[in-house]
């Protein structure tokens, strides 16, 4: 329990070892049932040990997970204004200038940070429908002009045709 309790925050596994905590606290009312009695004071010098190990690893797990929660939640906040403002640029005609924006809010995007999964996934979806509408309707539009402009490339090669015959 000292080992567990006393390793670097940043390489705490922190599922594995909350499990191997529980695991080593019913191995201990095991033995005190069961087990080789040993005399009051030593007895309560060793739960002593093994009750702060208990709590200071107890602690450090709530320390971690709330400032993840806090992270997490500034994550989402950030994340949240980039969907609205990519719902709102959604719609836009103005092809060069919102592409540009799409492209430096997915840059934002990936600064944010990390939300839970689910409200990231749930973000990620809104802000990808967003784009995903913008550049259908850009692409459509592209796709009409290319056709124009092949339309546009017939008749010019048939006047340089024409042309060419002339001289």
């Amino acid at each position: 329990a000292e080992q567990i309790a006393g390793q670097p925050e940043s390489k705490i596994q922190w599922k594995t070892s909350g499990a191997r905590m529980r695991e080593l606290l019913d191995e201990w009312k095991k033995h005190q049932r069961g087990g080789a009695r040993l005399d009051r004071e030593t007895e309560g010098a060793l739960w002593q040990r093994f009750s702060q190990a208990r709590n200071s690893f107890d602690k450090a797990r709530r320390t971690h997970f709330a400032q993840l929660e806090g992270t997490q939640a500034e994550a989402k906040a950030a994340k949240q204004e980039l969907v609205k403002e990519a719902e709102a640029l959604s719609s836009s005609t103005d092809w060069g200038q919102t592409a540009g924006a799409f492209k430096r809010l997915m840059d934002r995007w990936r600064q944010a940070g990390r939300a839970s999964r689910s409200d990231d996934d749930a973000l990620w979806e809104r802000f990808k429908a967003a784009q995903d509408a913008f550049f259908t309707a850009k692409d459509e539009v592209s796709a009409k002009e290319d056709e124009e402009f092949r339309a546009n490339l017939a008749v010019k090669e048939q006047l340089l045709k024409e042309g060419q015959s002339i001289l």
